[in-house]
Formats: structure tokens, sequence, C-alpha cells
């Protein structure tokens, strides 16, 4: 079960990928005094060129979304219900936002694709299945390789933060419905069987912790403000402090995809990371029990008090190296040697979803020492590990596949040595 917080772990840590420090925004519903008053609601606030053309341009951006008609106001801003049923081959979705936003997320590639492919298998690798003290989880029914696609999945519901943080819950709740009810009843009955954490008191209240229960942060769709989004299938994985696999939202296609970090054997849950699993045992605990309500029993949460101390001493050397070698000041006791042993905490911590950090930061380490080879051959391995595992519109590939084809024309050549 997957929380709004689910801003920090993975899908903000992955998308900064070594780059910038770790970051643990948070973002919860407001309760407003005051309940903004529904609204009739168009796609008026489009460009003006655009909503002109809708009846004269089928292929027209917009022509294939519809407005519910209702709407909830804050100040200037009208946050509405748009949904395409048609969209993915019948999946369908409904988007929470302002006109202005949609007519920018309308027009974004996965909108106008043909591919046959929905992303539902025929014969997914896995069942749903009741899971020991954690409820409703996913488990392999056959053997999965490490780096095979488990599963794709186009979200049914995309709320703008924006509404979250400015709207009452109620309001809220009342939008969540209306968009749920937009959508195809295949597509809706999935997302309405997902867990809701806790009872709800009606119908509204139910949807409403849904979202909160089991949303992703999947990007900056229109280009201006975050959307969370809600999936089906993929809300299901539950969580692991060393999970078996790894996701990623994938802006070209709107699918967000989950692949296999290492060999899964046939009756082995599939799992993800709801919160960073770079911190030690006793603060990843207490996070857990706080933000999602649990107590991780995880086979790396589980295990006896000198293997936690041994995990957690690992922890705390990574966090040290990732200091020491992010420093490229002259005093920085960084070296080659230390971005070796980082790569191989991160694999005898068992976080190949996340290695891509530690193959990043040896490939710059070796590249100030002037190691040519050296630093190829970890700019190799991040940009295959993250094209794979995080997806292909990330800055830090961009900046390796930079230092692949020309490693002295790279802003960091030999920088170490410019200190000696």
């Amino acid at each position: 079960m997957v929380r709004f917080l689910l801003v920090f772990q993975y899908t903000l840590a992955l998308a900064y990928q070594a780059q910038l420090p770790q970051e643990s925004p948070t973002c919860t519903a407001q309760n407003l005094p005051l309940i903004p008053p529904i609204e009739s609601c168009d796609l008026s606030e489009a460009p003006r060129a655009t909503r002109d053309n809708l009846s004269q341009e089928a292929s027209s951006p917009l022509s294939s979304w519809r407005s519910s008609g209702f709407c909830r106001e804050f100040r200037a801003q009208k946050f509405c219900v748009f949904s395409n049923p048609a969209f993915n081959h019948g999946e369908g979705i409904s988007v929470v936002t302002t006109g202005k936003s949609m007519a920018a997320i309308a027009g974004r590639p996965a909108f106008f694709s043909d591919d046959d492919d929905n992303g539902i298998m025929p014969e997914p690798p896995y069942r749903e299945e009741e899971v020991k003290g954690k409820g409703i989880g996913l488990v392999a029914t056959r053997r999965i390789r490490a780096g095979e696609l488990i599963m794709a999945r186009t979200p049914g519901l995309m709320v703008n933060e924006r509404a979250i943080d400015v709207l009452g819950r109620k309001a809220i709740s009342e939008l969540l419905r209306r968009a749920i009810n937009d959508l195809p009843q295949r597509h809706k009955d999935g997302l309405l069987k997902l867990s809701s954490h806790s009872s709800a008191s009606d119908a509204d209240d139910l949807i409403y912790k849904i979202l909160q229960t089991n949303s992703f942060l999947t990007g900056r769709h229109d280009g201006t403000d975050p959307f969370y989004s809600l999936f089906t299938e993929v809300s299901r994985i539950n969580h692991a402090c060393r999970p078996t696999c790894a996701y990623h939202f994938d802006h070209t296609d709107f699918f967000q995809k989950v692949l296999a970090v290492r060999d899964v054997e046939v009756g082995e849950e599939l799992s993800i990371a709801y919160y960073d699993p770079l911190q030690t045992h006793a603060t990843r605990q207490q996070k857990l029990l706080k933000e999602w309500g649990f107590q991780c029993t995880c086979e790396r949460c589980s295990a006896n008090a000198s293997t936690i101390a041994e995990s957690d001493n690992r922890v705390t050397q990574i966090q040290k190296l990732w200091k020491d070698l992010d420093d490229h000041s002259a005093g920085s006791k960084a070296t080659p040697e230390k971005a070796d042993l980082l790569v191989s905490l991160y694999k005898q911590e068992g976080l190949l979803g996340r290695i891509n950090e530690a193959y990043y930061r040896a490939a710059i380490e070796y590249l100030g020492a002037g190691d040519i080879a050296n630093a190829t051959k970890y700019a190799k391995l991040c940009v295959d590990h993250g094209l794979l595992f995080i997806g292909p519109d990330r800055p830090f590939i961009k900046n390796m596949q930079d230092l692949i084809d020309d490693p002295t024309k790279h802003p960091k050549w030999k920088f170490r040595l410019r200190h000696s």
C-alpha cells in the first residue's frame, strides 16, 4: 500500500539519482474551513485556438476528452474532472485538474499512440494472494528473471497536487467520486477494490482513502504541477526494505512499469520500497509505522540482532561514502577505491534497484582521476541500469552518455588532479 508520501521514496530519489541530495517532502490534503461551491466547467481555460478548433479537427488534442461539468473553485482556479474513456484501448483515464492544465496534458504523445499493446499481459507471472501480516499481495507464479517487465499499467486516475493542497477534503472527495464514476466499469471496479487502510464512513471517504493509501507521485504532466496517480495491480504490491522489484513512470507512454531487480522464485512475494531503504533499521521502522501504519516484518527487518547491526553498519558506510564522493573540493577524502567500495556495499545490502547511484558516483570519481577505462565502465553500467529500471528521461543518463561519448570533454575530467 502506497501513501501520498511516496513522493520521497523511489520516485523522487530515483528522479534525481545521485546528483541532488535526498529530499523528503510531504503532501497531505488540507481540510480548509471554506468548502468552495460546485461550478460547471469545460475546457474554457484552454488556449483559445485549440478550443475553437475542436469541432473542426477530430485530431485535436482535446477531441477525445470530455468534461463531467463538475468543478470546485479555489480563488481564481477551477479544478474539474476530465475523462478519456477510450484511452489505452478502453481502459480509460480521469484527471482532476484545471482546464489550462488539461489542455497541456491532452497534447502528450501517449494520447495519440496507435500502439496495440495496452500493457495487460494475457498470463501475468503473478497472482493475488493473502500474505501473512500484510493482507493481499502479489506472488510469483513462475520464475521471473532479473530485468523482466512484470507489469505495465496506465493510471485510472490522476490528481493535480495543487488541488489536494488547496481544496478541502470534502471537495476533493466529491471530485474523486465523479472522476472514478466516469471510468469504464472494469477500471472503476479495479480501483475501488484497492485498500483504504482503514474503514470509511461513506463512498466519498472510501475513494479519498484509496487515493491516500495507494497513489504514486508520477510527475509534472502539464509541465507545471506534480500529479498523483492511481493504478490497479501496481498498488497491490507490498513493501519490503530489500525489494524484489523497482518501478518507474514512463512519460512517453504513460505506463507505470514494474521490473524485477533480481531473479524471483515461484511463490516469492513481489515487493517495492515505500520508503528509502538506505536508512537504518530503527529509522525505517519508525517512518513506516508513523506514515503507513505498519511495523515492517520483511526479511531485512526481521533478521537477528547481529545481522541487523551489520546491515546498519553498511548503511552508515554508504551514507558516509556519499558525502566523501560528492565532495569535489580540494579537501575531499574521496578516492576511486571508495567508489568501488560503495558499489560493493549496495550489492551486499541487496539494494539493486538503486545501484545506478553507486555506478554514477564511481564513474565520476574515476573520471576525476583521469582513468577513462573505469570511468566509462561504470558510466555504461549506470546508463544500462537507468534505462531499464529508472526510465529514459533522466538527467543523470544524459550526463553519463556524454561521459561515454567524450570523457575528456566532460566537465569533471581530471577534476581531482586539479587539486593535487
